[in-house]
């Protein structure tokens, strides 16, 4: 699978579960530093306007930490969880 189809197969897994506040929990949590407006770029993630996996895999690691990803769903060559608690 690409990166895209990845995103969108983990985007319909959890679109109905991503609480209001993943995007704000996210942030506090330290990611999206790397972008001039992490809340807007974060939103579009969330939102589906802007397809990047990394970007999703840390709203759900972040707002649903409950949440099992599946193994095929991370990008390639990652088997640990992005970000550390």
């Amino acid at each position: 699978m690409t990166e895209k189809q990845k995103y969108y197969a983990l985007q319909a897994l959890v679109c109905e579960q991503l609480p209001h506040f993943a995007v704000d929990r996210a942030i506090r949590a330290g990611y999206g530093q790397q972008y001039a407006s992490a809340s807007t770029r974060l939103a579009h993630v969330k939102q589906g306007k802007v397809a990047s996996l990394p970007d999703l895999l840390a709203l759900v690691e972040h707002s649903l930490p409950e949440f099992p990803i599946p193994a095929h769903l991370r990008p390639e060559g990652t088997s640990a969880p992005l970000f550390e608690k």
